[in-house]
């Protein structure tokens, strides 16, 4: 690779055939725009919507869906062959197939949603650009740069491709979304060493990176794909779009229930075959199939796209835009967050936190509060006198180093306009990277005074007085000492010092030499206030932080201090070190770093690569085109929304709109919540459905009939169940989730619930069976004793239900006509069974709370608003199903009014009243067992288990003291 950087621009000149006098000629920038293309960023690829449509139906839950909708319409026709299909054969697919389609169109319009319709990079390259070809100066589109083409440059303007810079004038660079750097960088046309830091490539203009001041010229190096940003963009199309851990986890756990289904399905039907004969078949074929949809959670696909729905809305009032639906459980998954410095920890904006002021340090505010003096009069003077920069409102024009001074003369209630009308400018020397001075000659009272400002040891050297307490007095050798040492001080906390001085003038000549030192102040990037109280709470989350920055390594740990990052150089290590070490060498020690330090975008790469590779769930938060490819290569990119360029937003999965490091802890908090929220909804699915499966197989295998139809199944399931799983996303926050560690490893969506789940399915199952039994009581015998004795299937009558059922089972009748006639006979059982299965979960759904209990030996009661309502509309609609003439027996095969062996009368409605009591039974059954489990090991901890509780607590509050005195 050539080094442009240390080659003499007589070597450039060469290299590239090109003269920085006259430029290169058309024909020959034409010849090379052939060869080399034109100097674009490729723009990113767009899924269509329909792509993105299409794609949802093949997810592992939503086939086994559209699987179980087929056989809903295949089973009818093979065990009832030649039969015509009517409309309540259909109503299965119907519903499930809206469920499957209603679950693409959210994911379908969120994803669209979020989509930026604009190419971020390409937004950033410029179209225009100022060049010199065949000795004439003209401005051509940036798209037609050439390697070799004379450009010149100006402030105010983009750079248009990446340049060697051969002439320069005090020329500066904001080079932030590159490097990182928070103030603009001097670039000068000299050669220097060769080097791969970025940042120290001192005579490169970046492509797409913003001119300050001065002007330059400068030789096109590389243009498109072969510029820094260029790189970038290819690292970002190299980055595979991977799955998220809850994508991972759905997948996973959509093939392990379509297993599961499967396996209930032949295992029910081979073994009712064998107890029942295989007469029967197409009767124990779609028990089998009732069984298997009953295992599958057909609402959890929707339910899972709500809750991310009703989640991501609700991070969009709090600052937090999400592009993708499943990148909401990445952020609770997260534990550790790699977090560039500027503008994203820190304010983006200089500002001015120690004075000089008698050759003292005091704090600015400390300074603020001093009565007005002479002395500070003419401090006030010289912060926004030798000055050029600008505030008005929101407008911010100039150096950010000249707007911090700005910013605290106004502090002290100092206009810089209205000082600049008052006191006229006269006279200046512009600012010079050689002597690292300004100066102006004001009128001031009727006097000419000449104000400079610049680095402390330049000013030293042309100063021959000391103001001290108002007094102008010799500055000798000691003062000097004492400054010196001051300014050290600051900047080993990585302040960077500016100092002032003036002098009256006699014949209004101004020059630089006799001056009186004032003082200086000293300032930085501060961090954020909120940042600090973010990253605490990351780390009683357990998620780990670090910053990644272009910074210095000594600049950067004293951030990290403010922070309460890092407090020892060793928990800092530069790009310089990073380039030397291997992967594996970095693997060892990358668990002790926090600050990584003078870092190029390829950098930040790597660092995310090495923590995903060692199983860690990596968040990069960033606003530069430089966080770029670590946003995309991130399990979750996080860009900021104000100060962020777009390229970082197109990159990153979440953008934080108000620009704030605090809000990831928001988005983290709702992440948790939401894959509690989920987890706590499978919970209630896989529970309830295991119950359905336990009581249908029992009562098919006591009397060879299910007792539950597949509409039935899919009532329960689609409408019951999906009500309040759906309102469990939509309930409130738990913030003890808060407190706990981030969970590590590939666990699977049912770790720690299987005994939730076999909890309420054992327990609502025999409660089902039992509501079962006692509505059989409720048959009408003497009306069925006609049937019976008129098909010859009893010789006497009876009374006793268990005697007609099983003369109905051993009778000679043919398979199928002995099937619908149990089916007819077991509508009461049915019915007091559904009754219970549908009531039980709108009584025990308030209970299943997987969360940090614990933590306290107090229960703390949380209300769901969105849970109680769901389950009095489940009630409501329940009641309708179950009581509407034509709903209940003619769709749903439930005891209705029309048939004599089967309707409601004064008799048999005791039946409604007990089934629903015994569906509380669950609820108390299960509140009962959480009760004792809880008390049980919050009052049965032993003396040793207390010290040890006792011992780590003094541990923790040893540890925070020491780091509280390690950043003091």
């Amino acid at each position: 690779m050539d080094s442009w950087e240390s080659s003499q621009i007589k070597e450039i000149e060469n290299k590239l055939d090109t003269d920085i006098k006259t430029g290169l000629t058309e024909e020959e920038a034409a010849k090379r725009l052939i060869e080399n293309g034109k100097n674009e960023l490729p723009t990113a690829k767009v899924t269509p919507w329909w792509v993105t449509f299409l794609h949802a139906f093949v997810e592992p839950l939503q086939l086994i869906l559209m699987f179980a909708a087929v056989i809903s319409v295949v089973a009818p026709l093979i065990s009832s062959p030649g039969e015509k299909l009517g409309f309540h054969e259909f109503i299965d697919f119907v519903v499930i197939m809206l469920i499957v389609i209603v679950d693409a169109v959210l994911e379908t319009v969120q994803t669209v949603k979020a989509r930026k319709s604009v190419d971020a990079l390409k937004s950033l390259s410029k179209p225009k650009a100022v060049i010199l070809r065949e000795h004439n100066q003209k401005e051509i589109d940036a798209s037609d740069l050439v390697v070799g083409d004379i450009v010149i440059l100006e402030a105010g303007k983009y750079v248009p491709a990446e340049l060697r810079i051969v002439q320069s004038a005090d020329f500066m660079i904001d080079e932030a979304i590159l490097t990182g750097e928070s103030v603009p960088v001097e670039k000068t046309h000299k050669a220097i060493k060769e080097t791969t830091i970025l940042a120290e490539k001192t005579n490169i203009a970046f492509m797409s990176t913003f001119t300050t001041a001065g002007r330059a010229v400068g030789i096109v190096i590389g243009t498109g794909l072969n510029t820094e940003i260029g790189k970038i963009s290819e690292a970002i199309d190299k980055n595979e779009e991977t799955e998220t851990p809850l994508e991972k986890k759905i997948s996973k756990f959509g093939y392990v229930i379509s297993c599961v289904a499967g396996l209930i399905g032949i295992f029910v039907f081979l073994l009712l075959s064998l107890v029942g004969g295989f007469e029967a078949w197409a009767s124990y074929l779609m028990v089998a199939i009732t069984l298997a949809i009953g295992v599958i959670p057909e609402s959890l696909a929707a339910v899972i796209s709500i809750t991310l729905s009703f989640s991501t809305k609700r991070m969009a009032n709090n600052n937090v835009i999400v592009k993708k639906l499943a990148s909401v459980e990445t952020l609770g998954s997260v534990n550790v967050i790699c977090t560039d410095k500027t503008g994203t920890l820190t304010q983006n904006k200089m500002t001015v936190k120690k004075v000089i002021d008698n050759n003292r340090i005091i704090d600015s505010d400390e300074y603020l509060d001093l009565d007005k003096s002479i002395q500070k009069e003419l401090l006030l003077k010289a912060l926004v006198l030798p000055n050029d920069s600008i505030t008005e409102g929101n407008e911010r024009i100039g150096d950010p180093t000249e707007l911090a001074l700005v910013d605290f003369a106004e502090l002290m209630g100092v206009d810089e306009l209205v000082y600049r009308k008052k006191f006229e400018r006269i006279d200046e020397i512009p600012f010079d990277s050689e002597r690292k001075l300004m100066s102006t000659l004001n009128t001031v009272d009727k006097k000419t005074i000449a104000f400079t400002k610049g680095a402390i040891d330049q000013l030293l050297s042309i100063c021959d007085h000391i103001m001290i307490e108002n007094k102008v007095i010799k500055l000798t050798e000691s003062h000097k000492h004492e400054i010196m040492r001051a300014s050290i001080n600051l900047s080993d906390d990585a302040l960077r010092v500016l100092a002032f001085a003036y002098k009256e003038v006699k014949n209004n000549k101004l020059e630089e030499k006799g001056l009186t030192f004032i003082g200086a102040v000293a300032m930085i990037d501060p961090v954020r206030k909120e940042a600090v109280q973010a990253i605490e709470e990351a780390h009683a989350a357990g998620v780990e932080v670090c910053m990644i920055t272009g910074d210095h390594a000594i600049t950067a740990l004293a951030i990290a201090r403010d922070l309460g990052l890092a407090y020892d150089e060793k928990q800092v290590i530069s790009s310089d070190k990073l380039d030397t070490m291997s992967d594996a060498e970095l693997e060892e020690v990358i668990d002790n770093i926090r600050v990584f330090a003078r870092v190029n975008p390829e950098h930040k790469v790597k660092i995310v690569a090495t923590l995903q590779k060692k199983g860690y769930i990596v968040s990069m938060t960033g606003d530069g085109v430089n966080d770029a490819p670590s946003l995309s290569k991130a399990d979750i990119g996080v860009a900021m929304g104000i100060t962020g360029t777009d390229v970082a937003k197109q990159a990153s999965d979440v953008i934080l709109t108000d620009d704030n490091f605090a809000t990831i802890m928001t988005g983290v908090n709702e992440g948790r919540n939401v894959y509690q929220k989920i987890k706590r909804a499978i919970t209630l699915l896989m529970g309830f459905n295991l119950a359905n499966v336990l009581s249908i197989l029992i009562i098919s295998l006591i009397f060879k009939i299910s007792p539950l139809e597949a509409t039935n199944i899919l009532y329960i399931n689609l409408i019951v169940e999906s009500c309040l799983a759906i309102a469990i996303g939509m309930g409130p926050l738990d913030d003890t989730l808060m407190k706990l560690k981030p969970q590590v490893g590939k666990n699977g969506l049912l770790k720690g619930l299987i005994l939730p789940i076999i909890k309420i399915g054992v327990l609502s199952a025999l409660c089902s069976v039992g509501s079962f039994f006692i509505g059989m009581m409720a048959t009408n015998t003497g009306e069925w004793n006609t049937i019976l004795l008129d098909k010859g299937i009893i010789n006497v009558a009876t009374d006793n239900w268990l005697d007609q059922i099983h003369a109905i089972m051993n009778s000679s009748l043919s398979a199928i006509e002995r099937n619908k006639l149990l089916d007819e006979y077991i509508v009461f059982g049915r019915t007091a069974m559904f009754i219970t299965i549908v009531m039980s979960p709108l009584f025990f759904a308030h209970l299943i709370k997987i969360s940090n209990w614990k933590a306290s030996n107090k229960i703390k009661l949380q209300i769901s608003k969105p849970l109680i309502y769901a389950s009095l509309i489940a009630l409501v609609l329940s009641i309708g199903v179950i009581t509407i003439p034509g709903l209940n027996d003619s769709i749903l095969g439930l005891v209705g009014y029309s048939k004599a062996t089967s309707k409601w009368t004064s008799d048999n409605i005791w039946i409604m009243f007990v089934a629903f009591a015994i569906s509380i039974v669950p609820f108390l059954l299960i509140l009962m067992i959480d009760a004792i489990v809880f008390y049980s090991y919050h009052l049965s901890v032993g003396n040793w288990q207390k010290n040890q509780i006792l011992i780590a607590e003094m541990i923790n509050q040893d540890v925070k003291e020491q780091n509280k005195k390690r950043k003091k």
